[in-house]
């Protein structure tokens, strides 16, 4: 005998009852069965709206009704012949007519008991049972309907009774005896011993199969659902979820407890101490093998992996009771459990510290304000004796989940785990886990729950990670940057199992967000014009909104209110990567502040990009002084722009003419004097100062300008273009004079003492500045290590594909951290 129980998806139409009697016939070929059926779909909630409204006098219960009625009657016109759509139909008028009447009378009364509430729900399976049992029968499949209120022996908790087990197995087995075919039972409801109508909680429907399976002794219990089974995590809220072939009947009761709505969470037990398989299956799949819920073998039900899936629950409070006077006294958690026992309040989740100071519980948000109310009353000599310091509720939280049979005696896992949510900045507020060690629940707040289910999800379950990039800017970095990201995506999935997805571009006019990815191959037809005005820093708030785990954030912009941005990113643990130099070279107390959110933060902050485009500066600066390394002294070129003017000077060159040059090769500013005026130079070297620990402004770095003290008047470009042939003369001359003496001259600077310095200045023809070419940067490290050799930093120092290569390089270092 097989029990096959269908919820109400499963039954929902017409189109889905057909498909559930070839279900149910493929099933007979080779065992007899019993069926099961919930309400069809929608139809609970309906009775529940209408039985509410009712009860609060509002005449408007009767839409409610007339939506139940039509329901049932478009499915009886759907399913049955004309021959037999009399019987169906009386039978039907006549429920109707009775949940009509019940109807009335809470509304007159404008009360509605646990009583009344649950003889309503009760209709919507007695209606389902009732239709498909009469299309079985019209289908040629002999059936019987049996309402359930005659087999479940309950207590008197209407709305969320318990069962007498034996009573009802006696019952079962009576009843089922008596009948020939295929049953057609009620889900969901029973009977108090008064024979008034109960119901077994919401979902209830899986509960009536197993008890009625387990009293039987059926081979199997099939859950027919709209999922393909059991998943590793709820597949609405983690995309990778994935259905489980297998897990034991105690990971099946700790995940449905912690809010696995798959399965009820009585529903279980009845199975266990019967030792009857069940298995989770599809109705829109039948071809699925489901998952298997059963008796844990000796290779396990994961495949070796400790964790098998992961469940949570929202819409709870925690109730936290904490005072000193609690140390000791023996009681007090007695009288508090005792106490919310006698009012039916259940408690979902306890947390207790060794010290006795606090006790934390989670119970329903619809129970809390009962809870506070009646706690305050029972613990009112305390709290007036400060012995109990504070009764707290805490609102919009959720409880996760992790839950395995091979997480016993298997080290690292609550390591792994917190290490997880921790460099995702999510906060764990309580913790619990059973001395089994079966499962680590964990209290969260609401806002993390998607993000703390995909990170500890892909942290447990998946070989492959992802990291959500969201770039600001749109330039030739950003898309440089884009570039390398998709020709090098297949590799970074081969070869370091990592997804770098792009999930938001913006500027100050246009912006595409995707949680699930841009297509980086047509991203700028994604990019959507912002017609509401607004700026990036509104960007910023809708990546800080999505709160998506292993998040970055890659600014390749030049503005300076996208840098001020940092502290907030970082305060939210979101990583940033920048190529832009208006946060670390910005005002002093822009860049405590960017340093003070780091330090407070677990997320990364990377900027190698700022000093030396592709060059590892930053990291080989950080890597000397860490080991113990004093730096005596940085040299240095740092422009590109500036290093090729006077790289082809070098060569015998005019200076105006290579300005020109340069400027039509794209290796200036629009503006070339932007470059010649040694700014973007002087930012480079006062952020590397201040990697050394000297508190520097931009106005402390000595920056000799190149532009010609007399062209430094409000004029065009085209006019400075003009006029700077004037300057030739002068640069002639240096050089000149520095070949006499077997010498050459660079624009370079000078970090010493707390000192910066750049200028043009005569160097050695030896010297490692001489040597450069095209738009080469350099810098040089004197040391105590690197004293007589000093150690040489040398490459390309601009360009967008050489800077977007940098960015890349340090989005690569946080993935590697964060997974």
């Amino acid at each position: 005998m097989k029990v096959l129980k269908f919820g109400g998806t499963s039954i929902q139409d017409g189109e889905r009852i057909r498909n559930v009697l070839g279900i149910i016939r493929e099933a007979m070929r080779d065992t007899p069965v019993i069926v099961v059926v919930s309400a069809f779909r929608k139809v609970t909630d309906l009775l529940l709206d209408a039985a509410v409204k009712a009860g609060e006098g509002d005449a408007g219960y009767s839409k409610k009704f007339d939506e139940i009625e039509a329901l049932h009657k478009d499915l009886v016109d759907d399913l049955i012949d004309e021959g037999r759509k009399k019987e169906v139909e009386k039978f039907l008028l006549e429920e109707l007519a009775e949940l009509s009447d019940v109807l009335h009378g809470v509304c007159l009364l404008r009360e509605l008991s646990d009583k009344s509430r649950a003889l309503i729900m009760s209709f919507g399976e007695r209606c389902s049972a009732w239709i498909i049992s009469c299309f079985l029968r019209q289908e040629g499949v002999e059936a019987s309907y049996v309402d359930a209120r005659n087999m479940i022996v309950t207590d008197s908790n209407h709305c969320d009774a318990r069962v007498d087990m034996k009573a009802s197995v006696r019952r079962i087995k009576a009843r089922l005896k008596k009948g020939s075919g295929v049953p057609v039972v009620t889900g969901y409801i029973g009977a108090a011993p008064d024979g008034t109508a109960t119901t077994l909680g919401r979902g209830g429907s899986d509960y009536t199969a197993t008890i009625v399976g387990s009293a039987i002794g059926a081979a199997e219990i099939q859950i027919w659902t709209d999922v393909d089974g059991f998943f590793s995590a709820d597949p609405k809220r983690v995309r990778d979820a994935y259905a489980l072939p297998f897990i034991s009947y105690g990971e099946a009761l700790e995940l449905s407890h912690s809010g696995a709505r798959i399965l009820h969470p009585y529903s279980v037990h009845p199975a266990m101490k019967a030792g009857i398989p069940i298995r989770i299956r599809n109705s829109f799949n039948p071809d699925a093998e489901g998952t298997r819920i059963g008796v844990l073998e000796d290779k396990g039900g994961g495949g070796g992996r400790p964790v098998t899936g992961l469940s949570s629950i929202n819409n709870v409070v925690l109730l936290n009771l904490s005072g000193s006077g609690m140390v000791g006294v023996p009681g007090i958690a007695s009288r508090l459990f005792s106490c919310l026992a006698r009012h039916m309040i259940n408690i979902i989740f306890i947390s207790q510290a060794s010290s006795e100071q606090s006790i934390s519980l989670v119970i329903d948000y619809s129970r809390a304000d009962k809870a506070r109310k009646i706690l305050e009353k029972e613990f009112a000599r305390e709290i007036a004796a400060r012995q109990i310091e504070s009764l707290t509720l805490k609102k919009r939280i959720a409880i996760i989940a992790v839950v395995g049979n091979n997480m016993s005696g298997h080290p690292g896992v609550s390591a792994h785990l917190f290490e997880t949510l921790g460099k995702n900045g999510i906060n764990v507020i309580a913790v619990a886990q059973g001395s089994n060690e079966m499962n680590i629940s964990f209290v969260v707040e609401s806002r993390d729950e998607d993000k703390a289910l995909n990170c500890v999800h892909e942290s447990f379950f998946l070989s492959r990670r992802t990291v959500h990039v969201f770039i600001a800017g749109t330039g030739t970095i950003a898309k440089s940057l884009i570039g390398q990201l998709r020709e090098h995506s297949l590799i970074l999935r081969k070869e370091m199992d990592l997804d770098v997805v792009v999930s938001g571009m913006a500027n100050t006019r246009m912006m595409a967000v995707r949680d699930d990815g841009i297509d980086l191959g047509n991203w700028e037809k994604a990019l959507k014009p912002r017609n509401d005005g607004k700026t990036v820093r509104d960007y910023i708030e809708r990546i800080r909104s999505m709160n998506l785990h292993n998040t970055i954030f890659v600014d390749c912009t030049a503005s300076g209110d996208v840098a001020e941005s940092y502290p907030d990113l970082l305060a939210s643990n979101i990583s940033v990567v920048t190529a832009n130099k208006l946060g670390m070279a910005g005002s002093w107390e822009l860049y405590e502040t960017i340093r003070n959110a780091q330090r407070s933060s677990n997320a990364r902050f990377l900027y190698e990009t700022n000093v030396g485009a592709g060059l590892p500066i930053i990291n080989t600066l950080n890597d000397l002084r860490n080991s113990g390394d004093k730096i005596i002294k940085i040299e240095g070129v740092l422009s590109g722009t500036l290093s090729y003017i006077f790289n082809e000077m070098r060569k015998g060159g005019k200076f105006s003419e290579i300005v020109r040059k340069a400027k039509e090769a794209g290796y200036t500013e629009p503006d070339p004097r932007e470059d010649l005026s040694g700014a973007d130079f002087a930012r480079k070297f006062l952020i590397l100062g201040r990697e050394l620990g000297y508190r520097l402004d931009y106005e402390d770095i000595e920056c000799e300008s190149l532009v010609p003290e007399h062209l430094r008047e409000e004029m065009s470009v085209e006019a400075f273009m003009e006029k700077l042939g004037s300057a030739d003369a002068d640069y002639d001359e240096k050089i000149r004079k520095a070949a006499e003496n077997d010498m050459t001259i660079a624009y370079a600077g000078e970090i010493c003492d707390g000192k910066a310095r750049i200028s043009v200045k005569m160097l050695p023809v030896t010297n490692p500045v001489a040597g450069l070419n095209g738009t080469e940067n350099m810098v040089v490290f004197t040391t105590d290590r690197y004293l007589d050799t000093p150690l040489v930093v040398k490459g390309p120092g601009a360009g967008g594909e050489v800077t977007a290569g940098g960015v890349f390089a340090d989005i690569l270092r946080i993935a590697s951290y964060l997974i």
